[in-house]
């Protein structure tokens, strides 16, 4: 069974593959800020490079199979 995310707080998120709407950027979930007061989750994104995409999760998405392949979580 895998594991549990929860899209409202942000939880099970953590070291997940994820990919930035807007770059097409894919990479492995680094830090996970959980929702509070109205806010919405916020991730980091690292990059297969070294560099980190940060924003809401609704700025990301669920990879498609070719895209999980590009990249293997550490």
């Amino acid at each position: 069974m895998g594991k549990t995310k929860i899209a409202g707080t942000g939880k099970g998120y953590l070291g997940e593959i994820m990919v930035h709407k807007t770059t097409g950027a894919v990479g492995v979930v680094e830090n996970v800020i959980e929702a509070q007061a109205g806010w919405p989750p916020q991730i980091t994104l690292k990059l297969p490079d070294g560099s980190f995409r940060k924003g809401r999760l609704s700025d990301f998405r669920e990879p498609h199979a070719h895209e999980r392949k590009k990249i293997s979580p550490a």
